[in-house]
């Protein structure tokens, strides 16, 4: 049996908590309609929703993007904007070295939308408000090859912290500026047209593969199993599934079995072994070695983690 063919075994299904929701007090200065901020992600936030409209950009590093439940591969390049309900958690493969990611966020207030689709209509920008119109649980995901937008941010960032007179004028001019060249970088990829609930699902028929995948994550899958819904060889499944996963069948099922155990962890009192079990892992031992490899904690130090940060 290969490491692709691992059976899995039935759940035990939990009530998903409600993410924490990052209200606009947290971040705007008075009047101001937006905020810039820089963050090295880790593994002490908790999957969270915004209050506002957020583009999120990975300037340096590697990891996972948690976006309504479902995951891809992150790395330098990557653009994400968020509508308001979108939540979201990025994670690092790992706790040092190149690994580490570094986002930039840029957070607008979603009742300052129609000042900007104004400006951006009066001067022919029209068509870049739609992508700020998603719906909550949507997402759109661009790479930016050449670093082109990160150069922008990373400028709007020394704006902002720098405050210098006048910063507010250049600031909401580079917004202008950025939402332009998103839609420009956005419709130059057919991929990224539109915003999907995971745009690297591609086809329906792997939409609906990866969807089966993660309701039945703890189940006893198999690649063949999947291939045969799919009505595909398992060869073409496994290279179809990499390509709209952005990463591999075994790699997919543990972080959608991580993921389901980091709910239990903060959301239940029950033991590590028995939330091992539901997850589809026999011998905690290995839960463990996983959880880690996964998280860059053990689970334990996650659950403990979580209940400190737990909002009042």
């Amino acid at each position: 049996m290969g490491k692709d063919d691992m059976p899995l075994h039935p759940p035990v299904r939990a009530a998903r908590a409600r993410a924490h929701r990052s209200d606009l007090s947290e971040h705007f200065r008075g009047d101001l309609p937006l905020f810039v901020n820089r963050w090295e992600e880790g593994f002490d936030l908790r999957e969270h929703d915004h209050a506002y409209v957020e583009i999120a950009y990975v300037m340096s590093g590697e990891g996972y993007h948690y976006v309504s439940g479902a995951a891809s591969r992150t790395g330098k390049g990557r653009l994400y904007i968020l509508p308001v309900g979108t939540t979201h958690i990025f994670r690092p493969v790992g706790a040092t070295g190149s690994s580490r990611l570094l986002v930039y966020n840029l957070g607008i207030k979603p009742d300052w939308l129609p000042e900007l689709k104004r400006w951006l209509s009066r001067h022919g920008g029209g068509a870049s408000l739609r992508i700020f119109e998603g719906e909550p649980g949507t997402h759109i995901a661009l790479a930016d090859k050449d670093m082109t937008l990160g150069r922008t941010i990373e400028r709007l960032h020394r704006e902002y912290t720098d405050g210098v007179p006048g910063f507010e004028t250049v600031l909401i001019a580079g917004l202008l500026e950025l939402s332009v060249r998103i839609c420009r970088l956005a419709e130059s990829d057919p991929a990224a047209h539109g915003i999907a609930r995971d745009a690297a699902r591609g086809t329906p028929e792997m939409s609906g593969l990866l969807t089966f995948v993660d309701a039945h994550a703890s189940e006893p899958l198999t690649v063949r199993e999947l291939a045969a819904r799919a009505g595909l060889s398992a060869r073409h499944m496994i290279r179809l599934f990499r390509r709209h996963a952005g990463m591999g069948f075994s790699e997919y099922v543990q972080h959608k079995r991580v993921e389901q155990s980091c709910r239990l962890l903060l959301d239940t009192e029950r033991k590590i072994a028995d939330i091992a079990k539901s997850a589809g892992y026999r011998d905690p031992a290995h839960f463990r070695e996983v959880f880690r490899k996964v998280m860059g904690v053990s689970p334990g130090q996650y659950r403990r983690a979580g209940r400190h940060l737990e909002p009042e």
